[in-house]
């Protein structure tokens, strides 16, 4: 049994909280770190209880410690329970949901995971209105689908007819039901845009149950989005926006991990220009930052870009923390230079993919 959407969430109590430090990852992390800390002290006793009770016991933990997100409990696949972290539909809380389970300790009774992930039963999978009979299945749902920016746009049209009074709702069950086919990541940070369409019998449609192994040859075999660092150089391609000035170099090597959660920050180093000495020591320190991020896979180098004597240098690395140190230490070493230094969750790799139609490879 899979006990969610039951626990209601207050509004976090976060007045008291400095602005600076709500926003701190290491304050995050501290937070987090006593979520768990108080998770495995009272492991135990969670253990001996009922699914439901443990899950009000965990929320309510999140509740204390101000981290705004839902845990949901179901059987584990190879321990007694299973907690799942979701924003439930709150992509600003995505960053939340992946450091807490990233932070997890290994628990006697409990595994965790991070996001609610695709439903196994595509074919038989129903949701029902609670107001009414009306349900949607998988050949209720048909989807047009078209790649845009580097992600896929979905068309929806309802197969099946739907009272005037209950559009909204059914449209609502839709995003649901999606949701649900594709996972919470996938279906909020894969999918650019979302329409619905009216039936039309000889539009080229795929029922929902069919979408999903469509969606991921897209994604994988025609955005070339493989998930993989690639080990072979990096592909640079060169354009100049006039309106704004700017020349842009965009590694097409990165492309292969657009949308990865395991690459959702955006890490800019933005140097000041002003001599050619200036430009050769941005460099070393450009080669010297990718060397060391692309030795253990921590990032990949995505994109540079000029202007007004302003070069910004932009890498996507998984772990915020340790890459800001990282780059910290190898900035110090070029202190005739003055640098800033930016990390900002972006799941969406909007940095990146920002001027993607200007300049195809």
């Amino acid at each position: 049994m899979f006990f969610k959407k039951f626990w209601k969430k207050s509004p976090p109590d976060i007045k008291d909280t400095p602005k600076e430090q709500q926003s701190s990852q290491d304050h995050l992390s501290v937070i987090i770190q006593n979520f768990w800390q108080q998770v495995k002290k009272s492991e135990q006793s969670l253990n001996e209880l009922e699914l439901i009770d443990i899950m009000e016991n965990i929320n309510k933990l999140l509740d204390e410690n101000q981290l705004d997100v839902i845990a949901e409990i179901t059987v584990g696949d190879t321990k007694k329970h299973k907690i799942i972290f979701t924003a439930d539909g709150k992509i600003d809380r995505f960053e939340y949901v992946m450091e807490i389970s990233r932070q997890a300790p290994d628990l006697q009774f409990f595994e965790v995971e991070a996001f609610r992930q695709r439903i196994n039963n595509v074919d038989t999978f129903v949701i029902k209105s609670k107001e009414s009979s009306f349900s949607l299945g998988a050949t209720d749902l048909l989807i047009q689908y078209k790649e845009s920016y580097r992600k896929i746009s979905i068309g929806i049209m309802l197969a099946k007819t739907v009272p005037e009074d209950m559009v909204k709702q059914a449209e609502t069950m839709a995003l649901i039901y999606l949701d649900h086919l594709l996972g919470e990541y996938d279906f909020a940070i894969r999918v650019e845009s979302i329409e619905f369409l009216k039936t039309d019998q000889n539009a080229a449609t795929v029922p929902a149950n069919q979408f999903v192994t469509i969606f991921d040859r897209l994604w994988k075999e025609d955005l070339k989005h493989t998930g993989v660092l690639n080990a072979q150089e990096d592909q640079w391609i060169v354009f100049e926006l006039m309106d704004l000035k700017m020349l842009v170099h965009r590694n097409e090597a990165a492309n292969s991990l657009v949308g990865h959660e395991n690459y959702c920050y955006a890490l800019n180093v933005i140097v000041d220009i002003d001599s050619k000495e200036t430009l050769s020591a941005v460099y070393e320190l450009e080669d010297a930052i990718n060397l060391a991020l692309r030795a253990d896979e921590r990032g990949i180098h995505c994109q540079n870009s000029f202007s007004q004597g302003v070069r910004n240098m932009l890498w996507h690395v998984g772990n915020k923390h340790s890459a800001l140190q990282l780059v910290q230490q190898i900035t110090n070493r070029y202190n005739t230079l003055s640098v800033k230094i930016e990390c900002e969750f972006d799941p969406f790799w909007r940095q990146y993919l920002r001027w993607v139609e200007c300049h195809q490879a």
